[in-house]
């Protein structure tokens, strides 16, 4: 079944929808917000949505911010201006008044403070805003100085009380970062966020772009159909799904009955064309994730992912029915169809406590035996993924500094499968993390809020881990089938190959003149150690942004 993801959507939506509504993008103000606020609250949002599936209906986030207990709750005056940034940019499901603004350009334009348009009927909602991203760096790439050229526009609304929708596209020029450009040039073919590229002597040219619909079926169940990304987890990285990658043909149902959200992912992944105009490689994903609050204060994840090509390497079959199974448990389903299919499991967790600390982690598992575990002689099928971090609020009892602390290992050839052609990778870049396999990374990470519309964020990250050369395969890219000449059965380590050290800092002042207008400075510096010359690198830089609507670029890797 060519299209049965498409197949599914339609029947999904001949339901009744109702409450239809957009969601929050990941990656921009909101998130570390909410995050910050569930923790003070002392007790999970568990009646507006589940935090680490990152599903945020912009409908529920006002309903959390306009009800959001301040008489319970000590809060400083920049956490109320976050309250009040919540409601903004939310305004459509928002009975405040303050955001509206006080001088409309010519009665049209910024009726509300973030929308440059903006329609509110009983039956008809509609949202346009631009969006712009415009940075200039001293690092160089090829000799030529880095920039981001970003131009385009976002529309969000509804129709009536059964359609959402959502879209926003871009024309954007670049000249990458110089360790992006080798990331391209050297590991993958493909530039990072992005998917179609067209080369120029100097730069890159592209386009990009985000849409879906969604919709209601009752208070409990919500679904998603488009291009988009998914992201699961409480940390700065994940090991379920990550997010720096394009965005990839999707369904997405979210169920969130009781103390429980159960979302079903159902994906269509894509490979570059080996030449150009020839037809791009297709292989699928299936993800479902039960997130269940425990108490007040305490949730535990479990997520399967199961990763198929049907062809087994040929060409494009088609998206297998049976994965459409929403409650199925894939491994049985895998094993009953006798196929070669790829399965990864695990569990997330996160515990708040004291109001101002919350324990988080991940464990994943793509293969193991517990008999060669105990036997620690490094069995190349161990495969396992392993995360665990802390972040702390009001540190020392100054209001509005936060830290973050992050581990994070994963074993060789975590995710690879014999069969390349199914791997958790879309356009060649990694789904999960960056970073791929076979390393080894400790994360700092220090947010600090001296004014409402300041803020500043430190952050040092530290990684070991193996690299390949010459054609070998030592586990790190997780594109490779495990099937070759310098892949050992037995004596398997982290960090084997080449061995490499990642050191990447910087720190970044933003401020936020109007609402969704940022300025960001940033001064940071990466270097690479490696026992092969041809990876060492060492880059110093300062870079100047201006953004508006859209979430800061993120290339910490």
């Amino acid at each position: 079944m060519r299209h049965g993801l498409l197949s599914l959507f339609l029947v999904f939506s001949g339901l009744v929808l109702q409450a239809q509504h957009t969601y929050v993008p990941k990656g921009g103000m909101t998130d570390h917000i909410l995050d910050r606020l569930e923790i003070k609250s002392g007790k999970m949002a568990n009646d507006y949505f589940h935090l680490g599936s990152h599903s945020l209906r912009r409908q529920q986030v006002a309903l959390f911010a306009d009800s959001f207990p301040v008489t319970t709750v000590t809060l400083s005056g920049r956490d109320y201006f976050n309250l009040s940034y919540l409601i903004n940019d939310n305004f459509e499901w928002s009975n405040n008044v303050e955001s509206l603004s006080k001088k409309p350009v010519r009665g049209t334009f910024y009726k509300r403070k973030s929308a440059l348009y903006s329609v509110q009927e009983k039956d008809f909602n509609l949202v346009v805003n631009p969006l712009a991203y415009f940075m200039v760096s001293t690092d160089k790439c090829n000799g030529n100085p880095t920039f981001l050229n970003n131009r385009g526009v976002e529309i969000r609304g509804n129709v009536g009380q059964k359609i959402g929708f959502y879209t926003a596209v871009s024309d954007e020029i670049t000249n990458p970062y110089s360790w992006v450009g080798e990331y391209m040039y050297r590991d993958s073919g493909t530039l990072m966020y992005a998917n179609f590229v067209k080369s120029y002597p100097k730069n890159f040219n592209y386009f990009l772009s985000s849409a879906y619909v969604s919709g209601s079926f009752n208070k409990y169940m919500d679904v998603q159909f488009g291009h988009f990304k998914n992201f699961i987890g409480d940390g700065q990285r994940s090991f379920i799904l990550g997010g720096i990658h394009p965005e990839y043909l999707c369904l997405r149902l979210n169920t969130r009955i009781w103390k429980m959200n159960y979302t079903n992912i159902w994906a269509e992944l894509r490979d570059p064309a080996p030449r150009v105009y020839a037809v791009q490689r297709r292989h699928y994903m299936a993800t479902h994730h039960l997130s269940l609050n425990l108490g007040k204060n305490f949730n535990l994840g479990m997520f399967e992912t199961i990763l198929f090509n049907r062809d087994s390497g040929y060409s494009n079959t088609g998206f297998d029915p049976n994965y459409l199974n929403p409650l199925i448990f894939y491994k049985s389903l895998e094993n009953g169809l006798n196929s070669t299919d790829k399965t990864i499991i695990g569990i997330n967790y996160k515990w708040n406590f004291k109001r101002q600390f919350s324990l988080y982690g991940q464990v994943v598992i793509s293969e193991f035996v517990l008999k060669e575990i105990l036997a620690a002689n490094g069995w190349m099928h161990n495969k396992f993924s392993v995360q665990t971090g802390i972040k702390y609020l009001d540190v020392a009892g100054l209001k509005n500094l936060d830290m973050q602390a992050e581990l994070n290992l994963a074993r060789p050839f975590h995710y690879s499968s014999f069969n390349q052609t199914q791997s958790f990778s879309n356009f060649r870049q990694f789904m999960a993390h960056p970073l791929g396999a076979n390393f080894y990374e400790a994360i700092g990470i220090v947010r600090y809020q001296p004014a409402n519309r300041w803020n500043i964020m430190a952050k040092v990250i530290w990684a070991q881990y193996g690299n390949d050369t010459n054609g070998s395969n030592y586990g790190k890219d997780l594109r490779l089938s495990y099937r070759t000449t310098s892949t050992a059965q037995y004596g398997n380590f982290i960090g084997q190959g080449i061995g490499t050290n990642l050191l990447f800092y910087d720190i970044c002042s933003t401020w936020m003149p109007k609402h969704n207008l940022f300025v960001d400075f940033v001064v940071g510096g990466r270097t690479t150690q490696s026992d092969l010359a041809l990876f060492n690198s060492k880059t110093l830089y300062v870079s100047l942004a201006l953004r508006l609507n859209l979430v800061p670029r993120n290339y910490d890797f």
